[in-house]
This record gives structure tokens, C-alpha cells and sequence, in this order.
């Protein structure tokens, strides 16, 4: 397929069509191969196209991992002059080395990267051509003194996307294929590589292009600069300059001024304004060379950090974050944009303005889609738990990340890079937080891009503000039976909570797997869907309640499970909602009233508002309701809404036994009597405690919980440490919860890991 333009001379002729591919040793010759051949298509992950019916789960999936996959095909050079054959590979999961008919041109590391490759003095123009790729990503070896799902390996791939235990990824799945497109280019030797653009609030666009002049002479011609509105109306700006570039390659900086620029906001606080960079190159004949598209949008992001509070602003206007944690498809390639589409539309139903793109880069249709409706994104780097240590790691993990920020760095949806999710999952390592690779990520992040805010790494480094500082709490979940416990504590930005739950009955029955592993579940989902439910809306309110005094916002822990089984997502792997759903979307309304209590009494109302709009004179009206639905209090009260804030409206020492409260009804009325809100409460001061078996009981074949089954193994015995398994299971399992909630000072925590360390090596 032959995709150029008429008006430039460069040509990209995608390579459509089949690959043929054959497994091989990881170590062998990919040119010698004699192994059986057969086709599979372009953009597939193999486990997809291998096992269609057995994607997910057994020993058949990992073995593909054990060998390297030698990708071939054949290809003609379309009919055109050039001077220079580039191959672009938009991505290969997860190591690549190519060959063109015979001769080795390069090679790659990382699943989500687009890179190129010169092979210029390897095609044959008039002839047919061999292109071989050599694919692999392999398991890592086992730990002697890891347990099950942590630390069990130290993980080798820079790659967040492969085997991650608890519901999450199955323990058999390492994704691996060339799952996105491969395009032969054809030019004149001179391109436009990249564009970094950084905007400021007066409309002031500063562009960074990077431009390559491969022939042996240096360039002279003109380049011109133009942007313009690409969803709205407003004006644009055009300039042409000439330009002299050498050989080699340089990068040329321009600032361009927009007239009255229209922002870019999330969509609860504006409209998602667009402009698109066009920059052009023209020979001194004023024949177009090379030309680069950039969609952007104009406006400032800062995260104010101190001790006490967290405060992100949005064009200096004051936010609160309302997002849940994503992962769109276990298998990246199966994504198309409708899905990603769909997906988006499922999270602004659930009245949230971000989505956390959880230990992986999404493919790029993400990220348009985001950009375009408003929806503002937390990224992660590919990095989850426990990896390798060494300088030689941390050399390979500085290069994806670079590659990922200059990937990202347009998109104005993007408000956060994190390095690394969770390095110390495993009290007694933290090599990765203090020594390879995190603080070498960090200060690499900090220095490309000044506009945004860095973590070093994702939750459990609390007291570390200024360089980390959000929590992962999982109260009611994984660390205790009550999910109110929460209340005892205060956060400045919490970015993971949440509790699985199992899939709908018709999605847990559309594999042999699942069903015979979970189907004592099947009168249990609606009760445990209840409980998520539960869980959720109270956890939400007091985040939203804490913007008064300390947090800027809150990341659910997710939004939609990738497999069939049990899974955090609020919606199945099917999108079928869970009851969490319904409560992260009526907990995430942007205007929402509020009931603040202990799980025992309440004690206030309150009004939190995250939108632009002020509603004085407003009144906020209450009923206490019994199990037959007769009043038990009624009442109501004025107040001037103001925006952006959590307002305590009122103390709510009502004269009720709480065990007769069977249900709260709020809402918040306008001054002229219009219903602006509503909000409920079922059985209030009588909380539902975690579901027996949880979180312990688990399925080693599937990699998740089973609540109550009967002989499930716990994951307390994944242990291979058998001092510690000498301990009664009961008392492991507590300690362990116990031992995950706690907050000890950094510089205890890492003098206790020392000594269990050196205590476990021997």
C-alpha cells in the first residue's frame, strides 16, 4: 500500500499483507533457519493468532516465549527516485533485530516505540527484497528468595505489559509479535524527524524541529511554520523563513504567537481546544522535501507540592482528579479506535476527567481520543515492582523512557510521568528506588520535560513529597476488613484503591477455564458486586471531602478488567458493568452532595463542586428513610455554592438509632427550585465487612482470587522462604496485611530492609 503524497517527494509504502514466521532457539541464527514456516497477519500479537480460543491462560503460552520468532517477507521497492530507504517499525514487542537480504541493519529494544532503520545500501530497487525480524520476549529466570506474585522473578524487560499476577495479567502471558504497522520510506534524504512544542497561556507556541539532512551536501531551501485551529474556530499563525541545514542533523526552534488563544481544558472545566502544527520544507526550487503534522493544545499545567497538600492547575485554575487506572486489552494489537473510543465514552459516563495508563504506553489512538474529549492522562513508564538493579538495566530503561516522553510530550491531555510503579512492593528490596534505576529516571524526566510534573515512582514513598507523595491504600480490600478504616487517614493525592470482583456470569462462562475454576462464585457476584459498590462510593466522597485541606484528587484501581476472571475493573472484560460502576459514577459527579459519616453515625453534610459554575442561594434538603420507607428526620438548609471546593455545609448530629437508618437521600436544589443533584446511602451505619476468603484464597492457574473456594491454596504459601513458613498460615496472613499498611519513616524503612535483606540471603 502506497501512501505519499502528491505535492512531497517522499513515499511510504506500508508492507501489508502476511508475514511469514517460524519459531527458532533464542539463541540461533535467524538466516539459517529450517524450521516449518506459516502466515500469520500484520499487526498480531502471535498468542492471538496461535491460540484464538487459549489466549489467556497454561503452559502452551509459555512456551512461546522460550523461543525467538524469525518474522519474514518479501517486498518490491515502488517505482519512484529517492536517495534514501528507511524501514519504520511503529512497534515490535519486544526485541528486534532486522535483516535485509542478508545483511544485518539494525536493531530494538521495547514494546511501544516506533524506530527506523536506514537500509539504503541493502535494497535492491529493481528486484525483490528479503526483510527478516527476529522477535523475542523472554521469561525471566527465578528468584531463590522471591515470593508469588512480586518478587518471584526480578523482572528483566523494560515492560510493564507481561505476566503481573492478582487479576491483573496471567501468570503464562508475555506478549510478543510485531502488533503495529511496517512502512518502507522513500525521500530525497532530508526529513523532519520531531517536533516538541511547549505553549504558554498568551499564546506563545515555542516548536523544537528536528530535521535531518542525510545526503553529502548541505541544504538550502525555505521552511515554513503555520498553525491552526483544528476543533474550534480561532485564528491561526503563518511564517516563513528561510533555511540553511548541514549535514547531519540539527533541531531549529521557532516561537510562533497565536492570537487570542483558545485553551485546552478538561472537559468539566472547558472545551478540549485544538490547534495543529504544519511544518514544511521546500527545496530553492520551492518543491516540497519533507513536511510534519503535530495536533497540540495551548495551555499550562503546574502540581503545587508541600507537606500539608497537593494542588494541580489546569491553565492556573485549581483541579481535582477523578480517575481510575487503565489497561484497554491484554493484547494491545487486538485494540481498534472504535474500542479505545468506546472505552473513553464508558469513563466520562463515570464522570471522570483521567484515566491512569497503568505500567504501559497505549498505541497512539489513546491519546488522540483523550486530547479530543477532554480526558486528562496520568502515564506510566513501563516499569511494575521488582527489577533489575544494575547500571546496564538502568541504561537500557533511560533510552524507552526517553523514547516515551518524546513519543507523549505533544499531547495535551498528558499531566504526569511516573517512573516506576511500586519498586518496593517487597520490604526488603529497594535497590530500584535508591540505586538502579529510579533516581537516574527521575532526574532523566525532570530535565526533558520541565512542564510537567515527575514521580519517581507510584505510591509507597508517602513521606518522599517532593519527588513522590501519592498513596495506594486498599482499606477493605487487601489490608483490612473495613473499607471505613480509610477515614482514619488523610492523603494528598491517592492514586490506587479499589476491590475485585468477578466478571458477569455470562462472560465467566465463555471459557472452559474460567467457569471451572470459579463457578461456585455464581450465586455469590451480586453480593460481592455490592460490596465493591460499596467500597467505592464511600472511599470516593472522603477523597473528595479531603480537597478541603489536603488532596487534589483520587486514581480508582480500575476501570475495566483485560481478562475474563476476577478483576478491580468497575466493568468486565466484556464492559459489562459491575456494581462499582454505577457507584464511581455517582460518587465522581462533578457536582455532588454529600453525607459524611464513620460507618457508625454521621456528623456533616457537604457540597463538593469541581466545575466553574456558582450556585448562591442554593438548598440542600435531607431525608432519613426506615426499612418500610417511613421519614425518620427531615430537614433542609441555604448555602451559597462556590466553585471548585468542598464545602462542609452543615453537622449532622441528628437524633436517629443508626440501626433503623435503612436509607439517606440528598439533593441540592438551585435557587429557583431546579434539582441540580442527587445522592443516596443504603444502610449507612451498618457497613458490609470484606467478603469471606478474601483477599488469600487464590487460583494459581488463572493468577487471581477466589474468594470463599473451598481447598483454594493461599497466597501467604507462595512463599519459598521456609523460615517463614513455619509461622501458623493465619498469623502470615495477618502480618502481611499488617505489614502493608504500614507508614514507617523512609529512613527506617530502608535501615529494617538492609538487615532482612542480608537476613533472607542467608
Amino acid at each position: 500500500m502506497i501512501l505519499d503524497s502528491p505535492t512531497t517527494r517522499t513515499t511510504a509504502a506500508r508492507l501489508t499483507g502476511d508475514w511469514q514466521v517460524c519459531p527458532i532457539p533464542l539463541t540461533a541464527d535467524p538466516l539459517s533457519t529450517e524450521g516449518e514456516w506459516r502466515g500469520v497477519p500484520e499487526c498480531a500479537h502471535l498468542q492471538t493468532v496461535l491460540y484464538p480460543d487459549r489466549p489467556y491462560w497454561g503452559s502452551h503460552l509459555r512456551e512461546i516465549n522460550r523461543s525467538a520468532w524469525v518474522y519474514k517477507r518479501v517486498f518490491t521497492v515502488p517505482h519512484t527516485a529517492y536517495r534514501r530507504a528507511r524501514l519504520r517499525f511503529e512497534a515490535v514487542d519486544y526485541s528486534a533485530e532486522v535483516w535485509v537480504n542478508g545483511q544485518w541493519v539494525g536493531e530494538h529494544e521495547g514494546n511501544f516505540a516506533p524506530f527506523m532503520l536506514d537500509v539504503t545500501p541493502f535494497i535492491h530497487p529493481l528486484a525483490e527484497n528479503t526483510l527478516i525480524v527476529k522477535v523475542t520476549s523472554p521469561w525471566d529466570e527465578p528468584t531463590p528468595h522471591g515470593s508469588y506474585p512480586v518478587d518471584h522473578v526480578v523482572r528483566g524487560l523494560v515492560k510493564g505489559l507481561y505476566e503481573h499476577g492478582e487479576g491483573v495479567i496471567p501468570p503464562d502471558v508475555n506478549p510478543l509479535g510485531i502488533w503495529r504497522p511496517v512502512a518502507l520510506l522513500l525521500d530525497d534524504g532530508i526529513s523532519i524527524d520531531r517536533a516538541t512544542i511547549r505553549t504558554s497561556l498568551n499564546g506563545d507556541v515555542d516548536v523544537e524541529l528536528t530535521v535531518t539532512n542525510a545526503t553529502e551536501i548541505p541544504f538550502e531551501g525555505r521552511l515554513d511554520w503555520q498553525i491552526s485551529a483544528e476543533n474550534h474556530s480561532g485564528a491561526g499563525v503563518s511564517l516563513s523563513l528561510p533555511v540553511r541545514a548541514g549535514i547531519g542533523t540539527h533541531v531549529l526552534t521557532q516561537r510562533l504567537t497565536v492570537p487570542d488563544p483558545q485553551l485546552w481544558w478538561s472537559w468539566d472545566q472547558g472545551s478540549p481546544n485544538l490547534y495543529q502544527l504544519a511544518a514544511t520544507l521546500y527545496d530553492i526550487d520551492g518543491a516540497v522535501l519533507a513536511s510534519h503534522h503535530e495536533t497540540f493544545g495551548i495551555r499550562t499545567l503546574r502540581l503545587e507540592r508541600s507537606p500539608d497538600r497537593f494542588t494541580y492547575t489546569l491553565n492556573d485554575r485549581p483541579i481535582f482528579l477523578r480517575g481510575s487506572s487503565y489497561i484497554p486489552a491484554l493484547y494491545l494489537s487486538t485494540l481498534t479506535r472504535e474500542k479505545l473510543e468506546r472505552d473513553v465514552r464508558l469513563a466520562k459516563g463515570a464522570n471522570l476527567n483521567l484515566l491512569r495508563v497503568h505500567v504501559h504506553v497505549s498505541p497512539a489512538e489513546l491519546y488522540d481520543i483523550c486530547n479530543r474529549n477532554g480526558v486528562l492522562i496520568w502515564q506510566d513508564f513501563e516499569l511494575n515492582w521488582i527489577q533489575e538493579h544494575t547500571a546496564a538495566f538502568e541504561a537500557r530503561a533511560r533510552v524507552l523512557q526517553r523514547e516515551m516522553i518524546d513519543l507523549l510530550g505533544n499531547h495535551p491531555s498528558v499531566i504526569a510521568w511516573v517512573c516506576h510503579n511500586e519498586p518496593t512492593m517487597v520490604f526488603t528490596r529497594r535497590q530500584n528506588l535508591e540505586q538502579h534505576p529510579d533516581p537516574a529516571l527521575y532526574a532523566d524526566a525532570c530535565q526533558q520535560d520541565p512542564t510537567r510534573p515527575v514521580f519517581i515512582c507510584s505510591g509507597q514513598i508517602e513521606d518522599d513529597w517532593q519527588r513522590g507523595g501519592d498513596v495506594h491504600s486498599y482499606y477493605g480490600s487487601i489490608w483490612t476488613a473495613d473499607y471505613t478504616d480509610i477515614a482514619q487517614h488523610s492523603f494528598r493525592l491517592n492514586t490506587e484503591f479499589g476491590f475485585e470482583a468477578p466478571a458477569a456470569l455470562s462472560t465467566l462462562r465463555e471459557y472452559p477455564d474460567t467457569w471451572e475454576r470459579l463457578s461456585h462464585l455464581e450465586g455469590e457476584i451480586d453480593a460481592l458486586w455490592a460490596y465493591q459498590a460499596e467500597l467505592i462510593h464511600y472511599q470516593v466522597e472522603y477523597f473528595r471531602r479531603l480537597r478541603a485541606t489536603t488532596c487534589t484528587g483520587y486514581i480508582h484501581f480500575w476501570l475495566a478488567d483485560m481478562v475474563p476472571q476476577v478483576g478491580c475493573g468497575v466493568l468486565d472484560s466484556n464492559r459489562n458493568p459491575k456494581g462499582g460502576y454505577d457507584a464511581l459514577r455517582r460518587a465522581s459527579q462533578p457536582l455532588l452532595v454529600s453525607l459524611e459519616h464513620d460507618g457508625h453515625k454521621p456528623s456533616a453534610l457537604w457540597v463538593l463542586n469541581d466545575t466553574q459554575l456558582v450556585y448562591p442561594k442554593a438548598v440542600i434538603k435531607w431525608r432519613v428513610l426506615d426499612a418500610a420507607g417511613k421519614p425518620l428526620l427531615e430537614g433542609q438548609q441555604p448555602f451559597d455554592v462556590a466553585p471548585n471546593a468542598a464545602q462542609k455545609v452543615a453537622d449532622a448530629a441528628w437524633d436517629i438509632a443508626p440501626a433503623s437508618c435503612a436509607r439517606i437521600e440528598l439533593a441540592l436544589y438551585s435557587a429557583d427550585g431546579t434539582l441540580l443533584v442527587e445522592n443516596h446511602y443504603k444502610h449507612p451505619f451498618q457497613p458490609t465487612l470484606r467478603p469471606e476468603g478474601y483477599p488469600w484464597k487464590f487460583d494459581p492457574y488463572l493468577g487471581t482470587k477466589v474468594f470463599n473456594k473451598p481447598d483454594a491454596p493461599s497466597l501467604a504459601d507462595y512463599n519459598v522462604n521456609r523460615v517463614l513458613k513455619l509461622i501458623p498460615l493465619p498469623v502470615r496472613e495477618g502480618l502481611a496485611e499488617w505489614g502493608m499498611r504500614q507508614k514507617l519513616p523512609l529512613w527506617l524503612v530502608s535501615r529494617l530492609a538492609q538487615v532482612g535483606d542480608r537476613l533472607l540471603r542467608t
